[in-house]
């Protein structure tokens, strides 16, 4: 900073030095640039918005956007509101991409500048962050398939107030922790899309640096506007009017740049609604490989599908990837039946709805006897987790209705879910 600026070099504090800067230091800067609402805003946030406004003070345009390689080496930055082109893309040549050894999905941010005659995008001319972070560290990532998958380890605290009863279910019956691959099991008109909503937002609350996508596949347009307004998370949707080839890339393009974060060491989380969708949109666009399964799936439809929902993982190298994605039952659907069945066990968490519960007006409508996370034990204390046992033998001697009531009349009762396990030490909690 101190050697003085190179003539192509327009902005004065690059990203490595903001990233040393304590938040009192950053406040001073944006309060220079005049960013409003700084004080409201995330380290991360405030660094992206310094830059820019050190690109506009010096008569440049600052862009972001998510890379997508093509077939001749260079690329393009998608918006990140779709991930399709657009007239608006940005161009980057194949020679930053091997300077920097960018993959498709990097979410790049830089100065730009407008398209020169007989030019048709806007093209980057100095490559700022890489992932949010300096784009020398591009060089040192270990790639995704090369990181060591485990068990998640690290819980997701869920419960937000005493009102939402789903996700202090969801944190006692099954924990979700970091890297979790969860399967929502929801027949029609069960409530999964107000729990993807209340799970979304309860880990904006309390893990507020986790990166959360809703990607939703296949979905009713006034659903996505719905979604959007509700929910603290990035949504990025392909509504069923969608083309199916256009689907499918907006849902790869999401996977892979949630693999780039991951290779940098954030948490991810998707939640995706539905895998039983996006099955169906392979399904369509898979080239035949003559042989069909019942309900006219093709056994290589089903390969993709398999390839996103088994990305989620824990990693010991980098951060973690956690995917949550409804499947659809009870549709009278055979292909959703055959499609839910091939996806039956490769989650490593299940919570099922219940159509019965719905039916009576019972929310959240979780079977709790049906629902639960493999390996619980690295998730919860041993105290904890032995009161959840004592629960759930109690529940054995119930129908679902009756154990859901109970346990929902004592959530109402207490403010948290620490006091309502403090009733079974007074043994309150009778049946």
């Amino acid at each position: 900073m101190g050697n003085g600026q190179e003539k192509n070099e327009p902005i004065t504090v690059k990203i490595n030095d903001l990233e040393q800067m304590t938040i009192k230091q950053l406040y001073e800067l944006a309060k220079q640039y005049d960013i409003p609402r700084y004080t409201s805003m995330r380290k991360r946030d405030i660094i992206f918005a310094i830059l820019e406004a050190q690109a506009k003070s010096h008569g440049l345009i600052f862009g972001e956007g998510v890379l997508e390689i093509l077939p001749d080496g260079y690329g393009f930055l998608r918006s990140s509101d779709n991930l399709l082109p657009s007239n608006n893309d940005i161009y980057i040549s194949q020679s930053q991409i091997k300077k920097f050894n960018l993959n498709t999905g990097d979410i790049i941010s830089g100065v730009i500048r407008p398209p020169k005659e007989g030019e048709r995008y806007f093209a980057m001319i100095k490559i700022e962050a890489v992932n949010y972070k300096s784009p020398e560290l591009s060089n040192e990532r270990v790639n995704f398939e090369n990181l060591t998958p485990d068990y998640p380890k690290e819980r997701f605290i869920l419960e937000t107030s005493r009102d939402v009863l789903s996700t202090r279910l969801i944190d006692l019956f099954a924990p979700m922790g970091k890297g979790q691959r969860g399967l929502i099991v929801a027949p029609p008109k069960a409530g999964k899309t107000t729990l993807l909503k209340e799970i979304a937002n309860g880990i904006a609350i309390n893990h507020p640096d986790t990166i959360r996508i809703v990607l939703l596949i296949d979905e009713r347009p006034e659903e996505v506007t719905d979604i959007r307004e509700s929910v603290n998370a990035k949504v990025i949707a392909a509504p069923f009017d969608m083309a199916p080839d256009k689907q499918i890339k907006v849902a790869e393009l999401t996977l892979e740049m949630s693999k780039r974060l991951v290779e940098y060491g954030y948490d991810v989380v998707i939640l995706l609604d539905s895998l039983t969708r996006l099955a169906r949109v392979y399904n369509i666009q898979v080239p035949p490989s003559g042989k069909l399964l019942s309900g006219g799936v093709d056994p290589a439809a089903l390969y993709k599908p398999k390839h996103f929902f088994g990305a989620a993982r824990n990693t010991r190298e980098g951060g973690s990837l956690t995917i949550i994605a409804t499947a659809l039952i009870e549709t009278g659907s055979k292909m959703d039946e055959v499609i839910f069945e091939e996806f039956k066990g490769t989650g490593n968490m299940e919570l099922v709805l219940s159509r019965q519960l719905a039916n009576k007006r019972i929310f959240p409508a979780i079977n709790l006897q049906l629902s639960g996370t493999r390996k619980e034990e690295l998730l919860l204390d041993e105290d904890t987790l032995k009161k959840v046992w004592i629960l759930r033998r109690m529940l054995t001697g119930m129908s679902e209705e009756e154990g859901l009531t109970l346990i929902l009349k004592k959530l109402q009762e207490t403010e948290t879910n620490e006091d309502f396990l403090a009733l079974i030490d007074q043994q309150k909690v009778k049946y």
